[in-house]
C-alpha cells in the first residue's frame, strides 16, 4: 500500500513538473528583430585605398559602446587600420578621425497591455512577444586628420521592431487561474520597456549594424575624392593592426 501510494504521489509530482515546464516554455519568445533586413547590406564596398581611421566614441550608453566598437571591427574589414578609442591629442598619426555619436531610444507599446491582457488566453506573449522600439540616433562627423578638413557629416536614424517575452513578465499569465487580475495589472505595467532587452538587442544586431554603419562611412569617404593626399608610405603613420577595447 504504502509503494503504491508512493507511485502515485511521483506520478502527480511528474505531472505537475511536465505542466510547468510546458507553461513557462509556453511563456516566452526569442528575441527578434522585424526589420532587421532593412539594414543588411547586399554587398562590400572596399576602401579604394588602405587607410588608418581613428573612431572617437561618444555615448553614455554601454549597449551603444559595443555597437561602436562592432563599427570598428567591420571596417577593419573594409581595409581600413582602426584605432578605438582614439583621442586628437594621441601621437599615433592616423589619416581619418572618425566622430561617432550614438543615443538610444527605448520605448514600450501600448499593444503589450493586449498581448498580455486578454493574450494570456492564448498565449500570445509566447507566439507574438511583446513589443518594443529600439531607435539609435547616430551621428558621423568624418575629417582628415592632418588638414582638419570636413569630408562628411550625416546622421543615421536606426528604428528596430523587437519582440521579446521572458517568464519575468509572462508569469503574470498564471493569473488565469484567478480571473486574470494579476494579467490585467501586468498588462498595465508591461507596456513600458523592459531593460533587459537592450543587451539582447545588441547581441543580436551588432554585426549587421556595424556593417551597415562602417558601409556608409566607407561609401562617403571613397565618393569624396579627398584621398589623394594619402601617399602609402613605410612611415605614413599607419596602424600595424586595429586595437579595440
Amino acid at each position: 500500500m504504502i509503494q503504491k501510494q508512493r507511485r502515485e504521489q511521483l506520478k502527480a509530482t511528474t505531472m505537475i513538473m511536465v505542466i510547468i515546464a510546458l507553461f513557462v516554455s509556453g511563456c516566452t519568445h526569442p528575441l527578434t528583430v522585424k526589420n532587421l533586413n532593412s539594414y543588411r547590406n547586399t554587398g562590400l564596398t572596399p576602401l579604394e585605398k588602405r587607410i588608418s581611421i581613428g573612431i572617437i566614441p561618444s555615448t553614455s550608453d554601454i549597449h551603444c559602446e559595443r555597437l561602436v566598437k562592432s563599427v570598428g571591427e567591420s571596417l577593419g574589414r573594409y581595409s581600413a587600420d582602426v584605432l578605438l578609442p582614439y583621442s586628437p591629442t594621441s601621437s599615433r598619426q592616423v589619416d581619418i578621425l572618425a566622430n561617432i555619436s550614438i543615443l538610444p531610444d527605448y520605448q514600450g507599446s501600448g499593444w503589450n497591455f493586449l498581448v498580455n491582457f486578454p493574450g494570456f488566453l492564448v498565449f500570445a506573449p509566447a507566439w507574438n512577444g511583446y513589443i518594443y522600439n529600439v531607435a539609435y540616433h547616430v551621428d558621423i562627423d568624418l575629417s582628415n586628420a592632418l588638414t582638419n578638413k570636413n569630408i562628411a557629416k550625416f546622421n543615421l536614424p536606426i528604428n528596430l521592431d523587437v519582440r521579446h517575452a521572458d517568464f519575468d513578465r509572462t508569469w503574470t499569465e498564471i493569473s488565469w487561474f484567478e480571473v486574470g487580475v494579476c494579467a490585467l495589472v501586468g498588462g498595465i505595467m508591461f507596456t513600458q520597456y523592459d531593460p533587459d532587452v537592450s543587451p539582447l538587442v545588441v547581441d543580436t544586431i551588432k554585426t549587421e549594424l556595424g556593417d551597415y554603419i562602417a558601409n556608409e562611412i566607407i561609401t562617403r569617404i571613397n565618393s569624396s575624392g579627398d584621398l589623394g593626399f594619402l601617399m602609402k608610405t613605410p612611415d605614413s603613420g599607419l596602424l600595424a593592426m586595429a586595437r579595440y577595447r
